[in-house]
């Protein structure tokens, strides 16, 4: 299969391959969380440290995370695509490395810092690729299957450590996993990935270009608003994400496997709905994809909201909430980050890790405000989740109105 690009465009599209092995190279975060997280009281025991102290190797991991991809986009716009991707698989797998070797805890936080910064370079030069092959509606497609790939990972991963804690019982062979991972990245990378910016349209000039360029995405706002416009969104789903287990099973009182399946059922909706956005691309502007979205978004916050406020939490509309709210971000993501990186498209790399770094911030303050009722109360959660969809609707109203700005200036 290849997604053809839109009429009037030359190209001869953009191959299910290349696709594949960019969505490997988003996919570290799921890999190296959710196969990792069930064995928390194994490494607790083993490396005869406290939970906090194993909560910190999350942390950094995530710190350094966003730190590599707001490093990597830049670097990747002055010295070419392909070598950044591969350094960034190699740093990976060799956090990986040290990960199942160390120690101490110590140890297994710094190098769970060098494999987030890896992970984080390979994802953003991975979008910034994206951006090189793909214009228009091509792009807007190419990003929803690339996160419809993605979403498939947080569904796999926690099968994979399940699996490995059950039939090995040590975390480390779980770090073995993810250098397997981490060499499968640098290898697809090396093999698969075109060189997608040639010399000519490359940046020089060392740390100046890279604050130039930052400087440049900021500057445009209908960047800033479509970025934002994502991020909010995400702000709004971890809500459901990091509560929902609390909600589910402390609160309603339903049982690990049922909400298990549950769980892994509104990702699947959201990876199907991711692909038929695709589907709809060309018969329907993204900005229209994108209103359509948040609209099932509001309707769906707004469900959660009456049944924890006034029914109690009852079980069927707080999960019918949840589908949608989840089931919804498969017209809002692709969509939002395809026309965000349109508008800054000399600046491809900067601004994939301008993104990066938002959502990266995105998750890290929305999940411990919504957790912060624990099993006590959801009302926490829904104020997260209002703040995020009225946040979304604010930056993409102003996302545009600053591009129609734009088009009215230019004509």
């Amino acid at each position: 299969m290849r997604v053809r690009p839109p009429s009037g465009r030359g190209g001869a599209g953009v191959g299910m391959a290349l696709i594949a092995t960019l969505a490997v190279q988003s996919a570290v975060p799921p890999f190296a969380t959710d196969t990792y997280t069930p064995a928390f009281p194994h490494v607790t025991a083993d490396l005869d440290t406290t939970a906090s102290a194993v909560g910190l190797t999350l942390t950094l991991f995530f710190l350094g995370f966003g730190g590599g991809q707001l490093i990597g986009g830049p670097l990747s716009d002055q010295y070419g695509r392909r070598m950044p991707m591969i350094i960034g698989g190699v740093v990976c797998t060799l956090g990986a490395i040290g990960c199942a070797l160390a120690p101490s805890i110590e140890v297994l936080v710094a190098m769970r810092l060098v494999q987030g910064i890896g992970g984080g370079v390979a994802a953003a030069v991975a979008r910034a690729v994206v951006i090189d092959v793909a214009h228009g509606e091509q792009l807007a497609r190419v990003m929803s299957l690339l996160m419809a790939l993605g979403g498939l990972a947080p569904a796999i991963a926690p099968v994979i450590g399940g699996l490995v804690l059950t039939f090995d019982g040590t975390w480390r062979v779980i770090f073995w996993a993810l250098v397997v991972f981490g060499i499968v990245m640098s290898v697809t990378a090396a093999m698969v990935v075109p060189e997608s910016l040639p010399p000519e349209r490359r940046h020089s000039g060392g740390l100046g270009v890279v604050v130039h360029g930052f400087r440049a995405v900021l500057r445009e706002p209908s960047f800033v608003g479509y970025v934002l416009t994502a991020t909010a969104s995400l702000f709004a789903m971890l809500a459901y994400i990091a509560n929902s287990s609390y909600v589910l099973q402390e609160m309603k009182g339903m049982a690990p496997l049922p909400f298990s399946l549950f769980f892994a059922t509104t990702a699947l909706c959201q990876v199907g709905v991711t692909v038929v956005n695709a589907r709809l691309i060309g018969r329907f502007r993204p900005q229209q994809l994108i209103a359509a979205g948040l609209g099932l978004s509001v309707a769906a916050v707004a469900l959660i909201a009456l049944t924890v406020l006034l029914w109690d939490t009852a079980l069927v509309p707080v999960c019918t909430g949840f589908l949608v709210l989840m089931a919804s971000q498969g017209l809002v993501f692709g969509n939002a980050a395809a026309l965000a990186a349109a508008e800054v498209r000399d600046h491809a790399g900067s601004a994939s890790g301008i993104q990066g770094i938002a959502q990266s911030l995105g998750i890290a303050v929305s999940a411990p405000l919504a957790t912060s009722g624990g099993g006590r109360t959801a009302v926490p959660m829904v104020l997260v989740m209002v703040v995020g969809i009225s946040g979304a609707l604010v930056s993409f109203a102003l996302a545009r109105r600053a591009h129609r700005s734009d088009v009215a200036a230019s004509a």
